[in-house]
């Protein structure tokens, strides 16, 4: 089996964060520990969910322990609702009575949820120790575990507590998808058909000749989204600029999220942002018709997949969750748009950041509701 190896490079004056994906069926089973720096690692703490514990953590815990090191296994209960401070507290204290060091490993096994937390108390924990990501969830292998972003939910919006701290390695392993609900493939299809809009035309045609969404997602994609998340964060590590381009989708989709309670799931939430965002671009001028229908032709089809509740589209509530986004600046809302299916607005200053008025930002959630109370 051929290994894909992707570089997410940065420069530094001090410490390399330079680090490597590796994508391969089966790479769980045989793990190329010799690839990633970690001959100064004293310990593996392997922090999971309750649920991926069942289904990888003895044999990632066998796995690990050939490396002659000591292998503890630290989880939580699974469920963004427990993407929390308390859950970050509780797993840093389990960390402390178990004697991790500064030299000990955070290994993150899991979907976004585990990835995030995880590199999180990695950021804060004795000052910062190092991790890596081993993500089983198609959201975190094309999304999440790339790029060091990390951080905790909180009562006024997702991701509001957190930091920039890049793992020391990720490996992706397509096989666990296999395991995954349907649901679960929803959510990283959503960040596929998200990379291709910002950055391959090609792509999203390919995305859109297939027949049907589930576990059979062809490795290729991941491949490329993987590609395109590591060129864009290699060039801006903390969002100065270019990087803002990933959360196409996100401004809206992340205040659905929050405004649902969590109970809509981040791809859905996603698809929906994506559809708003595209019609913003199309009101603004940025975005030509044909390339708005295709794209909304694309992600119509995904959103008749499931349901939606308009409950979770008051427009009151979305303004304030969008308001206290962390991408938000204190007096405007703003959002990167695209330009046409592969390539993102730039305005003639350079940035890809541009204002979005609240009457706008209103108009959009209308035409959500019109989306979803249109025959499917």
């Amino acid at each position: 089996m051929v290994t894909v190896t992707i570089r997410v490079k940065f420069a530094s004056e001090q410490r390399d964060r330079s680090y490597q994906i590796l994508i391969r069926d089966g790479i769980l089973e045989d793990l190329p520990l010799e690839r990633f720096p970690l001959q100064n690692a004293s310990s593996f703490f392997v922090l999971t969910d309750s649920n991926v514990a069942r289904l990888y953590g003895a044999q990632l815990r066998a796995a690990l322990s050939e490396s002659k090191r000591r292998v503890e296994l630290v989880s939580f209960p699974a469920g963004e609702q427990n993407k929390k401070a308390e859950t970050a507290w509780h797993v840093a204290s389990k960390l402390s009575k178990l004697g991790a060091d500064r030299s000990s490993m955070i290994v993150a096994l899991g979907g976004g949820v585990v990835g995030d937390l995880a590199g999180f108390v990695s950021s804060i924990y004795k000052r910062g120790i190092d991790y890596l990501q081993l993500p089983t969830t198609l959201l975190a292998q094309v999304d999440s575990s790339i790029g060091g972003k990390t951080g905790v939910n909180t009562s006024w919006g997702k991701n509001q507590l957190g930091t920039f701290h890049q793992p020391r390695g990720v490996l992706i392993d397509p096989r666990t998808l296999q395991t995954l609900p349907r649901e679960e493939i929803i959510n990283g299809l959503a960040e596929i058909i998200k990379c291709s809009i910002i950055a391959d035309r090609e792509m999203f045609d390919r995305i859109s000749r297939l027949d049907k969404f589930d576990s059979a997602i062809p490795n290729e994609l991941i491949v490329d989204a993987c590609k395109i998340k590591a060129e864009v964060v290699s060039k801006d590590e903390v969002e100065n600029n270019l990087r803002a381009i990933l959360n196409f989708g996100h401004t809206v989709g992340h205040a659905i999220e929050s405004a649902s309670n969590y109970r809509l799931s981040h791809g859905k939430s996603v698809i929906l942002g994506m559809i708003a965002e595209s019609w913003i671009g199309l009101q603004l001028g940025i975005l030509q018709r044909a390339d708005f229908e295709e794209q909304s032709d694309l992600l119509q089809r995904v959103l008749r997949q499931f349901s939606v509740k308009t409950a979770f589209l008051n427009k009151r509530t979305l303004f304030r969750f969008v308001m206290a986004d962390k991408k938000g600046a204190p007096s405007s809302i703003k959002m990167c748009l695209p330009s046409r299916l592969g390539a993102m607005y730039v305005n003639s200053e350079g940035s890809y950041k541009i204002p979005v008025s609240k009457e706008i930002f209103e108009a959009s959630i209308d035409h959500l509701r019109e989306v979803l109370a249109s025959p499917r």
